[in-house]
């Protein structure tokens, strides 16, 4: 029973000497994949064609806006005249309007939020595994994302310009 004892704690302390080794040996270095992703040319084409489907959305959404306004102009030149029922009638007709023009921006910025998030998948899938790669090769166990407010020691190994030259920027 001692023995199997004296063996057992043997093996544990065994264990806690290995682990604590190999993690001392880990190699952590860190990048800042939103300069990475930001320098690579996919997100400026991605950028563009986003600008683009913003504006073609805001030309809609301004057609609203500019109907809303010549109702409202011709409420107000109308408005001395109009007996309180057809006050009623426009000022609901130009609350409509409004909501219209409200529930349009709402769902134009869900548009653009599908769209951005379509459009960076799969250039945030690249850097990703470009990054990845790097590490596999560099024997890193652990990088961090300097871009996400972290604190980096001198000892890390920044990889954004080994990245870089994988991706083929300069």
């Amino acid at each position: 029973m001692l023995k199997n004892c004296t063996i057992a704690l043997f093996l544990s302390a065994f264990a806690t000497f290995s682990t604590t080794r190999s993690q001392a040996q880990a190699k952590i270095a860190y990048i800042n994949m939103q300069q990475l992703v930001t320098s690579m040319p996919e997100a400026k084409r991605a950028y563009d064609t986003l600008q683009v489907y913003q504006e073609e959305l805001g030309k809609d959404g301004q057609a609203l806006v500019n109907e809303f306004q010549q109702m409202a102009a011709k409420y107000q030149a109308d408005e001395p005249t109009l007996k309180a029922d057809m006050k009623e009638i426009r000022l609901k007709q130009l609350e409509t309007a409004k909501a219209n023009i409200d529930e349009y921006r709402g769902r134009m910025e869900q548009k653009l939020s599908a769209r951005e998030q379509e459009l960076s998948a799969p250039i945030l899938a690249k850097a990703k595994k470009v990054v990845s790669d790097l590490a596999a090769e560099k024997g890193i166990v652990c990088v961090l994302d300097s871009s996400k407010d972290i604190v980096v020691t001198a000892t890390c190994e920044d990889l954004l310009s080994a990245a870089k030259q994988k991706l083929g920027i300069k």
